[in-house]
C-alpha cells in the first residue's frame, strides 16, 4: 500500500471538505442581512457548519500532514514553503478558536435572545452588528491565509528537502 497516496488523499479530503464551506458564509451573511427575520437561523446554520464540520477536519489536518511529511521523508526546517504553511496554518487556527468561534458563539447567544424582527423593526443591535464586521474581518484574514496556503503547497517555492 502507498501510504503517502492515503495520506494525500485524506488530507484533500479534509481541506476541501472543511474550507469549501468558509466560502459561503459570506454569501448566508448578506442573505440573513437582506431578510433579518432569518438572522436566527443564519448564524445558527454558519455555527453549526463551524463547529461540526469546518473546525474539527481543520484540526485533522495536523494528522494528514503530518503522514504526508513523514511518508515522504520531508525536512519541514529544510523545506521553507512548508514552514511558513505550517506557521499560517496555525495562525488561521488561533484565529478561528480564539476569535471567530468565541464571536459566533455570542452572536448565536444574542439571535436567540433578540426580539423578533416584526417587533422591533430597524436595524439590528450595535452589538450584533459589532460583532458581524468582526467576523467579516477575521474571517477574510482566515480566508486569505487559507488561499495563502494552498498557493504555497500547489506551487512549492523553493522545492523539497529530504531529510
Amino acid at each position: 500500500m502507498n501510504w503517502f497516496l492515503l495520506w494525500l488523499f485524506l488530507h484533500i479530503l479534509a481541506v476541501v471538505i472543511s474550507f469549501g464551506p468558509t466560502f459561503v458564509f459570506p454569501i448566508v451573511g448578506s442573505l440573513a442581512a437582506q431578510m433579518p427575520q432569518h438572522l436566527r437561523f443564519a448564524v445558527e446554520l454558519n455555527h453549526r457548519i463551524e463547529m461540526r464540520l469546518v473546525l474539527p477536519l481543520a484540526v485533522s489536518l495536523v494528522i494528514s500532514g503530518a503522514g504526508l511529511i513523514w511518508t515522504a521523508n520531508i525536512n519541514i526546517f529544510r523545506t521553507p514553503f512548508l514552514l511558513v504553511g505550517v506557521v499560517l496554518y496555525l495562525v488561521a487556527l488561533t484565529v478561528a478558536f480564539r476569535v471567530l468561534l468565541p464571536t459566533t458563539a455570542r452572536l448565536v447567544h444574542l439571535a436567540e435572545h433578540a426580539p423578533l424582527p416584526a417587533a422591533a423593526p430597524g436595524p439590528p443591535p450595535r452589538e450584533v452588528m459589532t460583532l458581524i464586521r468582526r467576523l467579516q474581518m477575521f474571517g477574510g484574514l482566515t480566508t486569505l491565509l487559507f488561499l495563502v496556503i494552498i498557493f504555497l503547497m500547489v506551487i512549492q517555492p523553493g522545492g523539497i528537502a529530504l531529510r
